[in-house]
């Protein structure tokens, strides 16, 4: 296994070479890395020894097919931390992308795994995981409960889409309580000590679990 040093280069290299299509210079991945060209061409040489790089004419680097497998997981990895960073938690870009650098060399395949399937899926939980609920075997929304429950936030559908409500308080594992039904099916909850006016439409993508 590659050290997080070594899993650096070869997805900068990937960047670089715009998905291993073009070769790189030295340079450009010294700045690429913040990096002085001299510790550059002492790491790429021990990755060329290694079978992950090679020289191309140019005096240019290219990734080999192995170092092309691992510097694609990495920069999946990279790619799912950062969505799940910014659309489910509402991290900052440029915050989600430095998290993002750090955890993805660590984290394991079937986290990331499960975490795609959660994007994918729109913040739905995945099978065998959903809210256990008295309303049935199926996932309840905020727009199932009554009047006087208090419910524990599952999973936000399309979370990207409904990014406001990350700033108004409402994201998974936070606990709401159903203050008032509408005539027009609006929900009234509070959260964090405050009432919150929730229309049809939102209250359907917030999946809910009962609490404890």
């Amino acid at each position: 296994m590659l050290s997080s040093t070594f899993e650096d280069y070869l997805e900068a290299v990937l960047m670089i070479t715009e998905n291993g299509e073009k070769s790189a210079t030295l340079q450009e991945v010294a700045d690429a890395l913040d990096s002085e060209v001299a510790d550059v061409e002492v790491t790429t040489s021990f990755l060329i020894g290694e079978g992950y790089l090679e020289w191309v004419p140019g005096d240019a680097l290219r990734l080999t097919k192995k170092g092309k497998e691992i510097a694609s997981e990495v920069a999946r990895k990279h790619r799912i931390l950062q969505s799940f960073l910014t659309e489910v938690l509402g991290i900052e870009e440029e915050a989600a992308n430095r998290e993002a650098c750090t955890l993805e060399h660590d984290i394991s395949d079937e986290t990331i795994d499960r975490l795609s399937s959660y994007l994918d899926s729109g913040g739905c939980p995945p099978p065998g995981r959903r809210a256990g609920c008295r309303w049935g075997q199926d996932a309840c929304t905020l727009l199932d409960c009554e009047e006087g429950d208090t419910v524990r936030v599952a999973a936000i559908r399309r979370p990207r889409r409904n990014r406001r409500l990350l700033d108004l308080g409402i994201f998974p594992g936070e606990v709401v309580e159903i203050r008032r039904k509408l005539p027009n099916h609006s929900v009234v909850v509070r959260v964090k000590g405050c009432d919150i006016g929730i229309s049809p439409e939102i209250a359907t993508s917030i999946v809910v679990e009962s609490c404890p």
